[in-house]
């Protein structure tokens, strides 16, 4: 088991205009920060991770779409005044053979070195992201993996990365859902222990993706799905809404984006099958997660270190 003391660094509030850029492994995302503000974020789905759990590497296509869209987000941070930009990538990266070609690659496109972090890091981003200091946990399931931290008492008593993530399933699985369980359920055992008396927040794009579909509205809604609490029961209600839509469908009745909807049965089936696991009877979903959570560790001194 992983422990960690939190080292708390009160945030300086300045002037200065941050961008910072996460590779995830089913989108690209950046954000642009000055004085406690977000001014700026974008999402554009490149799908990093597709076809990576039959090859371990990152194909074509996806590797040239995503260094397109990180150079183009570089240039609309660089447009809008940025003064310092940090770039970012998570699991696809790290375990790709072909991870260290993509970084330099965005290396030399944009001047900018890549920051590939660790599992363990990923999550303790994630946390400092969601959780702003405070007790509880994180699920974050994202394209290429899976983290769950927990916090207690200013320490994080557990961390673990699970190297299966919405994209990885949907590339082995599809929407079958018998493949889907035996895949999830033979890995949950990696977890180990996971703290059950923390309350547990939800980030990423299959827990935003969930809270905009509860919310009810049309349009994304931050304020609608920012601190929405989700319980088990309501998982397997979406679930099923979802089940019995086609992609299209999905589009069209649920206003979710086209690459999201592909691939949101197999993150929400895995989100449903740890809270089941592990007795979470409830998430809240966080907007904030591992993109603000590495400004506020790289930038502003945010950290938590063994103990």
């Amino acid at each position: 088991m992983i422990t960690f003391i939190v080292k708390k660094k009160k945030m300086k509030m300045n002037n200065t205009k941050y961008g910072v850029i996460d590779i995830g492994s089913n989108s690209v995302r950046a954000i642009l920060f000055s004085d406690g503000k977000i001014l700026y974020k974008t999402v554009i789905t490149t799908r990093l991770a597709e076809g990576l759990s039959f090859t371990g590497k990152i194909c074509d296509s996806a590797f040239d779409r995503t260094l397109k869209t990180v150079e183009s987000c570089v240039f609309t941070l660089i447009s809008k005044c940025a003064d310092e930009i940090f770039i970012f990538a998570t699991e696809t990266v790290r375990s790709a053979s072909n991870g260290k070609d993509f970084a330099l690659a965005v290396k030399q496109k944009t001047g900018i070195e890549v920051d590939v972090v660790l599992g363990d890091e990923e999550g303790e981003l994630g946390l400092l992201g969601a959780l702003n200091g405070q007790d509880g946990g994180i699920i974050d399931i994202g394209g290429a993996s899976a983290e769950i931290v927990a916090c207690f008492k200013g320490k994080i008593i557990y961390s673990h990365s699970l190297p299966l993530g919405a994209v990885r399933l949907f590339d082995a699985c599809g929407e079958d859902l018998d493949k889907l369980d035996f895949t999830i359920e033979k890995n949950l055992d990696f977890y180990g222990e996971v703290p059950q008396y923390v309350d547990y927040y939800a980030i990423g794009g299959t827990a935003t993706t969930i809270g905009f579909i509860d919310s009810g509205v049309k349009k994304y809604d931050e304020k609608l799905v920012d601190g929405r609490v989700i319980t088990i029961e309501k998982v397997n209600e979406i679930l099923k809404t979802l089940t019995e839509l086609t992609v299209s469908e999905r589009i069209e009745k649920l206003n979710i984006n086209s690459k999201r909807a592909e691939i949101i049965v197999c993150g929400v089936y895995m989100l449903k099958k740890i809270m089941e696991r592990f007795k979470i009877g409830s998430v809240r979903i966080s907007e904030s997660d591992n993109l603000s959570g590495y400004l506020k560790k790289k930038v502003f001194g945010e950290s938590y270190e063994k103990n």
